[in-house]
């Protein structure tokens, strides 16, 4: 099965590296038109392999700003609009519950939850007078399950899941397809280097396939779904775990 973005124009937030930067370059090998990616540095350290694409352009955005719709619509007018948009930026803040912090909630739920449903309303306009589109959150297991000290980081990607149907109901009539895809623990750079080799033996332990998911293997379940080949699948949330939620 071949996938083709030709005359595909994309935005991946948070698309410098890791995850985000896996989806971007995904769409880059599949021939997208444009890949726009967002981060909040001003001139980011992009990798060889994203760099080696003519069509990769990269622009600001802090979504805990304050005008977040006005820099989206900024974007979207100067590529055209988008026909494919994935919301992977994220952030988290690690607290119990008897030391919350406000502003570490806040912080979490804006770039989380709040900041993807201002870019769909923003990006989704152009979609709609297409009446095509395709939509990806990038939500988490920690949406379905969690752990101590994650409270704000799962109410927001649990509430992130629950937003994805929604707009996915609301833009089904345009033809405009969306999903949420929940990886579990991914062999990123930042989570090895968080972890270390001790955390993330730990972590392996608990996965019934034995191995950390890759960058990667999350960027071909989005690029499916964005893809011609997805028509009928909206609203719903696909786990790539290696069978953690099934225990």
């Amino acid at each position: 099965m071949k996938i083709d973005f030709k005359n595909k124009n994309v935005l991946v937030t948070g698309g410098t590296r890791g995850i985000g930067e896996a989806i971007a370059l995904t769409f880059l090998e599949s021939g997208a038109k444009k890949v726009v990616i967002t981060g909040t540095a001003d001139s980011p350290t992009l990798s060889k392999e994203l760099i080696i694409f003519p069509n990769l352009k990269y622009q600001k955005l802090n979504l805990l700003d304050i005008d977040v719709e006005k820099q989206v619509e900024a974007i979207c007018q100067n590529y055209g609009g988008f026909d494919i948009c994935v919301n992977n930026a994220g952030i988290n803040q690690i607290n119990s519950i008897e030391d919350f912090n406000f502003e570490d909630m806040n912080n979490v739920i804006k770039v989380n939850l709040i900041a993807p449903a201002q870019i769909v309303s923003v990006v989704s306009r152009g979609m709609i007078k297409k009446k095509y589109g395709r939509i990806i959150n990038i939500s988490s297991i920690f949406g379905k399950v969690s752990k101590e000290k994650r409270f704000n980081y799962s109410s927001s990607k649990s509430g992130l899941i629950g937003q994805t149907q929604a707009i996915a109901l609301d833009l089904a009539k345009y033809g405009i397809l969306v999903n949420s895809v929940g990886p579990g623990f991914i062999g990123t750079e930042l989570t090895k280097k968080i972890l270390g080799e001790d955390g993330i033996k730990e972590m392996v332990s608990q996965v019934p396939l034995g191995r950390l998911g890759e960058p990667h293997e999350i960027a071909n379940i989005v690029a499916f779904l964005c893809s011609e080949q997805n028509s009928f699948i909206t609203g719903q949330n696909i786990t790539a775990d290696g069978g953690f939620l099934a225990k």
